[in-house]
């Protein structure tokens, strides 16, 4: 059986910056992004409230889309 990770949990606080308090540490939005991308929980909660914000911080991040001509 494999057992699941735990989630990784950041604080967003009101100046935006996001803090991962496990790791003691600040993260950008597209590490963040990056973090999710590659399967990882996450859960974004407000500093003061204690609100789940991770659907707003993960949909707040702009898709890059990359074309090229042929």
């Amino acid at each position: 059986m494999v057992q699941a990770r735990d989630p990784i949990t950041v604080k967003l606080y009101g100046n935006r910056r996001l803090y991962q308090p496990a790791r003691g540490r600040y993260l950008t939005l597209d590490e963040l992004i990056a973090l999710a991308h590659a399967g990882s929980a996450v859960i974004v909660h407000d500093a003061r409230s204690g609100a789940d914000l991770t659907d707003f911080v993960l949909s707040s991040h702009p898709t890059e889309h990359r074309y090229t001509e042929h």
